[in-house]
């Protein structure tokens, strides 16, 4: 299962949001260990503006369905939980992309 996602930023959380992505940056291997339990095989965070708000997109290519994160108990999931709380704006509509194609050179899972 593949997924990607967009999640409007606060206007005023911009530079909040910045952080929040040096702290995962900055914890890579801790972030990596969570993936596992979340069913998690490859996730990328991407940035970008939208009518001059940012958004931060979720990739992710999952073995099946992502746990709810806001209930681990890891140290790392629950400074990202409180980042989100923070920086992401809930009551503005995500954006949700549809995967049209995949195209993958041969040999490659």
């Amino acid at each position: 299962m593949i997924e990607l996602e967009g999640f409007a930023v606060y206007p005023n959380k911009v530079e909040r949001a910045k952080e929040w992505m040096s702290f995962l940056k900055g914890h890579q291997e801790a972030v990596n260990e969570t993936l596992g339990p979340e069913n998690i095989e490859v996730e990328r965070i991407f940035s970008v503006s939208v009518n001059g708000r940012m958004y931060l997109c979720w990739y992710s290519e999952q073995t099946a369905p992502i746990p709810d994160v806001t209930r681990s108990t890891n140290p790392i999931d629950q400074v990202h939980v409180d980042f989100w709380k923070e920086c992401i704006d809930e009551k503005s509509p995500r954006r949700e992309f549809k995967l049209e194609n995949e195209f993958k050179r041969p040999g490659v899972n």
